[in-house]
């Protein structure tokens, strides 16, 4: 993201997209021996032990709840992700542009069709959960709550929202996410550290209310650890992310 615009988005506002927020950063395979003849490959890298973790957490997910039984809604809250993706400059879980004027002027009319959409959903359906719509079909749904500017129904949803993490129903780093993102609007800590905010041209996290045990309540909630997540957020905004901190204020209701 351009400098130019990160003042405008405040990163806590459009939030981290959350195929980024669980991916673990790339590992580098061990290299393999110059000696061809008669030489085997060395074996690969393992896995870091949280990605290893977050995997059988995800994994254990699906094994509990299926891959969903209803195929029509999960298709279409699918194809309500990818358009909030793109209109963020994502596709498949990658940045294929950054945010230009032209998106950023277009984001909050997406943004509000999303909602529109979602919120027929949820009249009908209830919230999709991951036996309902497969956990694919489920975190799309809530990255267009994330993404919502409806605030006042983010704060409704909540506490059922955080209800069905706890009972393995949906994934619980999305949970986390609109956790962190209503409390920060409260100008209270937040409590697994994704919000971040432009700050000099540099990304600063929010305050949050256990510093000492953040990795691991980070790994609770299946995100990675702070030194990864920070990696992930400086590829994605091209900015420095920082060790400083900043206080959240609270956002007029």
């Amino acid at each position: 993201m351009h400098p130019r615009f990160a003042s405008l988005v405040a990163l806590a506002a459009i939030a981290v997209p959350l195929a980024a927020q669980s991916r673990p950063v790339p590992t580098t395979a061990a290299p393999q021996s110059s000696h061809t003849s008669g030489a085997s490959a060395e074996p690969p890298v393992p896995p870091p032990a949280w990605e290893a973790a977050a995997r059988a957490q995800h994994e254990e997910l699906i094994r509990l709840n299926g891959p969903g039984t209803d195929a029509a809604l999960r298709n279409q809250l699918l194809a309500m992700g990818e358009k909030d993706q793109a209109a963020r400059g994502f596709a498949g879980g990658e940045q294929v542009s950054r945010m230009t004027p032209d998106l950023m002027a277009k984001l909050p009319a997406t943004d509000a069709e999303l909602t529109r959409e979602l919120k027929q959903i949820v009249q009908e359906k209830g919230w999709p959960t991951i036996a309902l719509v497969g956990i694919k079909a489920s975190n799309a749904a809530m990255l267009i709550l994330i993404h919502t500017a409806d605030h006042a129904w983010q704060r409704q949803l909540l506490p059922q929202l955080e209800q069905l993490a706890d009972a393995n129903k949906i994934d619980p780093s999305n949970a986390a996410t609109l956790i962190d993102k209503e409390l920060v609007s409260e100008g209270k800590l937040q409590r697994y550290g994704t919000q971040f905010k432009v700050v000099n041209g540099e990304m600063a996290m929010y305050g949050v209310e256990d510093p000492a045990g953040l990795d691991q309540q980070r790994a609770k909630a299946m995100l990675p650890p702070m030194k990864f997540y920070k990696q992930t957020l400086e590829h994605i905004y091209h900015l420095k992310a920082s060790n400083a901190i900043v206080s959240a204020t609270p956002a007029h209701k």
